[in-house]
């Protein structure tokens, strides 16, 4: 998938909000779900404000999943 960027104004807003993991921001899902910046762990799903966010979050999921930051 490319780098390109998808603006919110470019996706049918849903009010899924969640809070990336890894950094705290406020993330859309539907917009992590077009930029395949979503990962499951522990059978829970996490979304993520960017990429470096996302492969963090890969390299070590306890460390922030135990970190309690995503939303249910």
């Amino acid at each position: 998938m490319s780098d390109e960027v998808v603006s919110t104004a470019e996706v049918e807003t849903n009010d899924e909000i969640c809070i990336d993991a890894v950094c705290g921001m406020t993330v859309d899902v539907e917009v992590a779900r077009l930029r395949d910046l979503i990962s499951e762990f522990a059978e829970r799903e996490y979304a993520f404000c960017g990429r470096a966010c996302h492969e963090r979050f890969i390299a070590d999921p306890v460390a922030f999943a135990v970190a309690g930051r995503s939303e249910p």
